[in-house]
């Protein structure tokens, strides 16, 4: 990563502190002399007033502010008030942070490497497939972090064995913001064995504001450089292995297309949750992949990339249908009564238990008892439903390691996984589209 060449002039960057942790999961220290994990938080700033806050807890976009086509500022992707939002994992499903080691799904989490099989954490499709790195991948570790010119730089090493991926793994991302309204992510990994790397970024956003919803994200154009996509099932996400072409299909995005026209075609009425292929023509480096823009307030986001698929997601799990664990947000919360009465059926035989305490029947009865989440809590009130953002995340295609045909997904000792994402904003003052 080359630093030399920046103009950081037109950029400023601030670092503070969002937030400590104090045992992984915990607010509270454990004891008194226990030594709290500082979460730090960089708002980059630029001529334009373009505004990105990061924080080292899953190396998230917590912020990001650019005008629209009147002059007027907005925050343009989803995010939390404090570090207790993101922490937690049943309300925060990977929103703004890195996905890794492995974004996407890897079915039934079972890879092999060598001729040996590997058991991954399995936190998907009711348990049964692998997403972007487990229950506490990437996204859910603190990265070290430091100010490089006008870059700011974190780091995590990923030890063998977490989350049932062989080998340690270093990760280094970058980012960078210009003056142009550019933000980059560059992404770099190295292993100790050969393991399985596909990095790519959360960022969930809405060019109307985070909080416009589902009417202004249906108003979103959208244009993608993709030919083909990985065929899955609508009864199962991951891909089949076979590709097909776009054309004459929901998945075809190749001229602009207004989502309103095409999400609620897209079977079984979740709208997209879909890779597809970016169109290459063998070129090497950084493609454009995608465009989006908001005809109202004439903000456009481009995305560029070097990898070969794109996820396509457009919000229809958000937020989670079912929390089968304790959970302290009651207030977003609803009983469902079928649950109740299967609950009340098994907690009969546990009343003459005497070896639990009544402490121990109450928290049983607690996360006995599914709920049912009506929506995410979001920044300054915000109340974050189904289809209320959209994501585009440049990858590898999902479950690569099963498909010989597939881009391979294995990174070795002694190469060096790379990834360059490019974020740009702009201003559209007509509706030339």
């Amino acid at each position: 990563m080359d630093f030399h060449s920046c103009n950081c002039k037109n950029v400023t960057i601030t670092e503070g502190i969002f937030g400590e942790i104090w045992d992984e999961n915990k607010e509270e220290p454990m004891f008194m002399d226990s030594i709290p994990k500082i979460v730090k938080s960089y708002t980059m700033l630029n001529a334009n007033r373009m505004e990105v806050i990061l924080i080292t807890w899953g190396a998230t976009i917590v912020s990001l502010k650019c005008p629209d086509k009147y002059g007027h500022s907005a925050d343009v992707v989803l995010g939390f008030d404090d570090l207790k939002g993101y922490m937690n994992p049943i309300t925060n499903p990977f929103i703004g942070c890195i996905l890794g080691r492995c974004a996407n799904r890897i079915k039934d989490g079972h890879i092999t490497i060598r001729g040996k099989d590997y058991e991954l954490t399995k936190n998907d499709y009711n348990g049964r497939h692998h997403l972007h790195g487990g229950t506490n991948g990437f996204g859910r570790k603190v990265w070290d972090s430091y100010i490089a010119g006008c870059s700011v730089v974190m780091s995590y090493l990923s030890e063998d064995g977490e989350e049932g991926y062989p080998g340690a793994v270093l990760t280094t991302l970058r980012f960078k913001l210009t003056s142009d309204n550019k933000l980059s992510i560059s992404m770099r990994a190295t292993t100790s064995k050969p393991t399985i790397v596909n990095l790519s970024h959360g960022s969930m956003f809405n060019l109307a504001g985070h909080n416009a919803g589902e009417n202004e994200l249906k108003k979103h154009k959208v244009l993608l450089n993709c030919d083909r996509w990985t065929f899955a099932d609508y009864t199962d996400p991951v891909p089949t292995g076979a590709i097909r072409g776009v054309a004459g299909t929901v998945m075809d995005f190749r001229i602009p297309r207004v989502l309103k026209d095409y999400m609620e075609k897209v079977p079984p009425g979740e709208g997209y949750d879909h890779n597809l292929c970016v169109t290459r023509n063998e070129q090497s480096g950084s493609l454009f992949v995608a465009k989006v823009w908001h005809v109202k307030t004439g903000r456009v986001l481009e995305i560029y990339s070097d990898q070969r698929g794109v996820q396509f997601y457009t919000g229809g799990h958000l937020p989670p249908r079912i929390i089968t664990e304790f959970t302290e947000t009651y207030d977003l919360l609803k009983d469902s009564s079928e649950d109740v009465e299967e609950y009340n059926e098994s907690y009969q035989s546990d009343e003459n238990d005497e070896e639990e305490t009544k402490v121990e029947r109450q928290y049983k009865k607690i996360i006995a008892v599914p709920k049912k989440l009506e929506f995410l809590l979001g920044k300054h009130g915000s109340r974050y439903k189904k289809f209320c953002a959209f994501s585009i995340q440049p990858q590898n295609y999902p479950n690569a390691t099963h498909y010989s045909h597939f881009p391979c997904s294995i990174l070795y000792p002694g190469q060096i996984y790379c990834h360059d994402l490019t974020y740009k904003f702009e201003v559209c003052l007509a509706n030339y589209m």
